[in-house]
């Protein structure tokens, strides 16, 4: 790959609060790849990591970064994450940003940063983030055949589930709802009944 097209290509960023979700966080570290990084925010609380969980770190291309956090007073590393996130959009505005947690409080963070057109999302496991990653066009296209659509229409359809499936500027819900209204333009209420209801699958 050219240094062109290394520039082009939107480097993810993957955040974990390892105090929060610990080695179940880190699933699907393995699967990354070489232009991922990915920040382990860990504190005395929680500072060690399973001889399995080891071995997938090792074996990963993805760049991987320890962020010790200093935990004096409370929420020390939440907020010391939170702040680092904002570096990083700073000074790489196209990334896409995961935080890996389960504290819905980080929902406030993506949402501030979703209102400045940032790419930021809340998930539990890395292996959640690349549920997309591994959509297959095939996939879509055999779904799509049974309702005898034109090579166009087809392809229309299949390009606006792969151009929203990893966005990361707002919640699934809406994208579910950007995706119905796309397609109640293209071909009214009812023919999109029958659309949504097969390709509904893909978005999640």
């Amino acid at each position: 790959m050219s240094d062109k097209k290394s520039e082009k290509k939107h480097k993810k960023y993957y955040l974990v609060d390892y105090e929060n979700v610990h080695k179940t966080g880190l699933y699907g570290i393995d699967e990354l790849e070489k232009n991922d990084k990915v920040i382990i925010f860990y504190s005395q609380h929680a500072d060690k990591l399973p001889f399995s969980l080891h071995s997938q770190i090792i074996e990963t291309k993805a760049d991987i970064t320890y962020f010790e956090v200093d935990t004096v007073g409370k929420n020390a590393l939440d907020f010391q994450l939170a702040s680092y996130i904002g570096y990083i959009i700073g000074k790489h505005p196209k990334c896409i940003c995961y935080i890996i947690s389960k504290d819905s409080g980080y929902e406030n963070v993506c949402n501030f940063w979703r209102k400045y057109g940032r790419k930021i999302c809340l998930v539990s496991d890395i292996a959640k983030c690349k549920k997309f990653s591994a959509l297959k066009k095939s996939d879509i296209k055999s779904v799509l055949a049974e309702h005898n659509l034109e090579k166009e229409d087809m392809e229309f359809v299949k390009n606006l589930i792969v151009d929203n499936a990893e966005r990361c500027d707002m919640p699934v819900p809406r994208i579910k709802c950007l995706i119905n209204q796309e397609l109640c333009r293209k071909f009214g209420g009812e023919k999109t009944k029958e659309i949504y209801a097969s390709i509904k699958q893909f978005i999640k």
